[in-house]
C-alpha cells in the first residue's frame, strides 16, 4: 500500500509543506480571535455546574456541599479544571482566546483527515480543498455556537478525531503487519477517543462508531473482528484513565459507578431504579426515519436555541441516493478516477452511518452530535464520489453543495455577555459575619452555583431543591439532604433569585422552615447580565413563627 500523508509529501513538496505546517500553527489562533468576537460564554451550565464543579474538585468541597449544581454535581469535574485554573489566573478575554484556540486545534485535525483521505492533484488545489472542507466543518451552526464556550464537545471532539486520524495513518500496518503488532496499533488507536468518553460520557456515540466502523473496512473478516475489538479495549482503558477515580467515588458514596445514569442496572437506593438518560429530545416511529429533515427546520426538537445548518440533511439524501445509483450501475465499468482513498472513505462514511444511528437513539441532542456536524462536509465529498458519474461532474456537484450549506448557515447563541469582563466570573458578595456556624441553601430550578467560589470558603452550600430532586420526591438522597440540614444547629440563609421566593418557601417548609420577614441581601452576579440574588435569613418556624 502507498504510505499515508497527513501533509504535503516532504520530498516532492517541501516548499508547499513548510507553508501548510506554518499555516496550521496559526489557524487556531483565528478561532480564538472568533471567540473574542463571538462574546463571553455565560451560557447556562457553566453557571450550573461548569464552573463550581471545578472549584468543588480543587477544594475538596464534594462531601461538604450537596448538590449546588443540581444533576451534574455527579458529573466528572476533571474536564472543567483546566479552563477554571486558567480562568481564574488571567483575564476574561485571555482565557476565552485560549479556550477559541484550543477548540481552533479541530481545524488542524480536520484539514490532516482531508489531507489523508482525499486524492485531488495538483497538491496545491488538494491543499485549498482540505482546508475549505476544516473551515466549514468548523463553521457550522452548531459549531458557531460552542466557540470559546465551555460545553466542551468540540474539545473532546480532538480525541476523537485523533484516533480517526490514527486509523487512516496506520491502516496499512493494521491491515498488514503480524497480528500482534496490529492489535497493539489498533488499542493505542482507540485511546485518545476513550480519554475524551472518559471525561464526557456522551462521547460514546462516537467511540462507537470509531470502533465498529472497522468490521466495514477492505480486509480479512477474521482481522477486522479482532482490530475492532482491540480498538474498543483502547477505547475503555482510555475511559477508566480519566473516569475511574470518579466511578470509584461515586461508587463509594452513592452505591453507583454511574450514578444517578442506569440506576436500572446499578441500583442504588440513593436514586429511582431508572436509566434517568434525558430523553426530552428523542423521537419515535416515522419522525425517526426523517428525524434530519425534521430538526434542519425544527431546531428545537434537538436542544434549547435556534440554529440553521442543512449539511446533514443533505448528507442523509445523498449518501443512501449515491448507494443505490452505485448498486444499479454496478455493471458499469469501474471507475479509476475517485476522490478519496477507498479505507477512507469507506471507514469514515460508517463511522457517520454509526454514530448517528447511536446518536439517535441515546440522545438526539444537538449538541453532542457536533463531531458529525464538523466531519460533515467531507463525507458529502466521500458520499458524491461514490455517484455513478465523471470526476468533473461529482467536483462540480461537491461545490455547489458545499457552497449551499455554507450560504445557508445560522449560527445558534447559548447565550453571551455582550462585553467582556475583567475577570470570568465576577459576584459581590455582602459582608457576612460569623459565618463559622452558617449553612446556606439553595433552591429552584435555575443555575447559579458559580457564586460559590465568592463566598467565605467555610461556609457549606446545601441545595434542599434541584432538577434532580426535591424535598417532597421519595428519592434516597432526600435523606442525606435531610440529615445533612437537620444536623446542623448553627443558622442558615437562603440563596435564591428574588423572583422565586415563593419557591424558596414551599421548599423551606418540610424542613419546617420559613424565610425571615427581614429585607434580603443582594448578591450581585456580573456574569449573567448583572443580575442579582437575594440571600435571605431561614428562621424555624417552630421557634419562631
Amino acid at each position: 500500500m502507498d504510505e499515508i500523508y497527513l501533509l504535503p509529501h516532504p520530498g516532492k513538496d517541501g516548499r508547499l509543506r513548510r507553508f501548510v505546517f506554518l499555516f496550521l500553527c496559526l489557524m487556531p489562533f483565528a478561532f480564538g480571535a472568533l471567540a473574542l468576537f463571538l462574546g463571553q460564554d455565560a451560557n447556562w451550565d457553566l453557571r450550573n455546574y461548569h464552573w463550581y464543579n471545578a472549584y468543588a474538585f480543587l477544594s475538596g468541597r464534594y462531601g461538604f456541599d450537596l448538590l449546588p449544581s443540581q444533576t451534574p454535581y455527579f458529573y466528572n469535574p476533571l474536564l472543567d479544571v483546566p479552563f477554571y485554573l486558567l480562568a481564574t489566573h488571567v483575564s476574561a478575554r485571555v482565557a476565552g482566546f485560549i479556550l477559541g484556540s484550543i477548540q481552533g486545534l479541530n481545524f488542524v485535525l480536520l484539514f490532516m483527515l482531508s489531507f489523508a483521505s482525499l486524492k485531488i492533484t495538483p497538491p496545491q488545489y488538494k491543499v485549498i480543498a482540505c482546508a475549505l472542507l476544516a473551515a466549514l466543518g468548523m463553521l457550522g451552526g452548531g459549531g458557531i455556537a460552542q466557540i470559546g464556550t465551555t460545553f466542551y464537545d468540540n474539545v473532546t471532539s480532538l480525541g476523537l478525531f485523533i484516533s480517526a486520524l490514527l486509523v487512516l495513518w496506520l491502516h496499512p500496518t493494521l491491515m498488514n503487519a503480524r497480528v500482534q503488532h496490529a492489535l497493539i496499533i489498533a488499542l493505542v488507536c482507540g485511546l485518545p477517543a476513550g480519554l475524551m468518553m472518559g471525561l464526557k460520557l456522551p462521547s460514546v456515540v462516537f467511540c462507537i462508531g470509531l470502533c465498529f466502523a472497522l468490521l466495514f473496512v477492505p480486509g480479512p473478516h477474521v482481522r477486522r473482528l479482532f482490530i475492532c475489538i482491540a480498538f474498543g479495549i483502547g477505547v475503555l482503558a482510555g475511559t477508566m484513565m480519566t473516569l475511574g477515580y470518579w466511578m470509584w467515588y461515586l461508587q463509594t458514596h452513592f452505591g453507583s459507578p454511574l450514578f444517578p445514569y442506569f440506576n436500572d442496572y446499578f441500583k442504588s437506593p440513593l436514586a429511582p431504579l431508572t436509566s434517568a438518560r434525558d430523553t426530552q429530545f428523542l423521537s419515535g416511529g416515522i419522525d425517526r426515519l426523517i428525524f434530519p429533515y425534521i430538526f434542519a427546520k425544527y431546531p428545537m426538537r434537538v436542544g434549547e436555541i435556534a440554529w440553521r445548518d442543512w449539511r446533514i440533511p443533505i448528507l442523509y439524501t445523498l449518501l443512501p441516493l449515491a448507494f443505490l445509483l452505485r448498486l444499479i450501475f454496478s455493471f458499469m465499468k469501474r471507475r479509476t478516477e475517485t476522490f478519496a482513498t477507498p479505507f477512507a472513505a469507506r471507514y469514515l462514511l460508517w463511522v457517520g452511518i454509526l454514530s448517528y444511528i447511536v446518536w439517535l437513539w441515546m440522545f438526539s441532542i444537538y449538541r453532542y452530535a457536533l463531531p458529525l456536524e464538523m466531519l460533515t462536509p467531507l463525507l458529502i465529498v466521500m458520499a458524491i464520489d461514490l455517484l455513478p458519474v465523471k470526476i468533473k461532474s461529482r467536483a462540480i456537484l461537491a461545490v455547489v453543495l458545499l457552497l449551499i450549506i455554507a450560504a445557508s448557515v445560522q449560527p445558534g447563541n447559548w447565550h453571551r455577555r455582550t462585553s467582556w469582563l475583567d475577570h470570568f466570573v465576577e459576584v459581590k458578595v455582602p459582608s457576612l459575619s460569623d459565618t463559622s456556624n452558617l449553612m446556606i441553601l439553595m433552591a429552584g430550578y435555575e443555575p447559579y452555583g458559580h457564586v460559590i467560589p465568592a463566598f467565605p470558603p467555610d461556609i457549606p452550600f446545601v441545595r434542599i431543591e434541584s432538577n434532580f430532586t426535591g424535598p417532597h420526591e421519595n428519592k434516597g438522597i432526600n435523606q442525606i439532604i435531610r440529615d445533612r440540614v437537620e444536623a446542623h444547629h448553627g443558622r442558615f440563609m437562603m440563596l435564591i433569585p428574588p423572583d422565586q421566593k415563593n419557591i424558596a418557601e414551599d421548599a423551606l417548609s418540610y424542613f419546617k422552615l420559613a424565610l425571615a420577614p427581614q429585607a434580603c441581601q443582594t448578591v450581585k452576579d456580573r456574569l449573567y447580565d448583572d443580575t442579582e440574588l437575594a440571600l435571605c435569613n431561614v428562621v424555624h418556624k417552630s421557634r419562631d413563627q
